[in-house]
């Protein structure tokens, strides 16, 4: 072999070589100190403690909307439920006595009271109700009425129409409720 291929071959092997041995050192004596261990647990316990935090957080959020939420419900109930209800009689009657006139009552009677549930009077219907059918399918051949006999046109209208098509010029105000601007002179003609 060639002195310069053996010396290349012997520099490959000897590097292995010495790779080997520093990896060997490495792994034996290349380990944290124990402050540094100490410290990597100490951020370890800090990150479990914050997660846990947060969830503690997250969930009484939850229960502070939830809270809120059940609180909104019953005062809407409650004003539901508040405004459906008649007043006291001896509120109406100070009422009515601070106005100086006296208040009228009226007893409702069963028969008067009406009960949306009760669909009976329909069926009591003699005869059903026709629906106009304003549309003309000509499915049956016969003109509607308002074909039949057409109306005249209103001439005056369409003499109107024609008289403003021919116009040669419409004068348009942009905004008719503005008041006419005076016309300025043109800046280029005094140069």
């Amino acid at each position: 072999m060639e002195p310069l291929v053996q010396w290349l071959l012997g520099g490959f092997i000897l590097s292995l070589l010495f790779i080997g041995i520093a990896r060997w050192f490495w792994t034996r004596y290349d380990k944290p100190s124990e402050e540094a261990i100490e410290w990597q647990k100490e951020q370890a316990e800090k990150r479990k403690e914050r997660k846990v935090w947060e969830s503690v957080e997250m969930q009484m959020r939850r229960e502070a909307e939830d809270a809120e939420q059940k609180a909104t419900f019953q005062q809407k109930r409650i004003r539901a439920a508040s405004s459906g209800t008649t007043p006291d009689a001896k509120v109406v009657a100070k009422a009515f006595e601070s106005l100086g006139g006296t208040p009228s009552a009226k007893s409702v009677e069963e028969a008067e009271v009406i009960d949306l549930e009760d669909d009976l009077d329909i069926h009591a219907v003699g005869e059903l109700v026709e629906v106009r059918q304003d549309a003309w399918d000509g499915e049956d051949g016969e003109a509607p009425l308002d074909l039949a006999e057409p109306e005249e046109p209103d001439w005056e209208l369409v003499e109107r129409l024609k008289r403003i098509a021919e116009a040669d010029e419409l004068e348009e105000k942009p905004h008719p409720e503005l008041p006419d601007a005076p016309v300025l002179p043109d800046i280029r003609e005094e140069e």
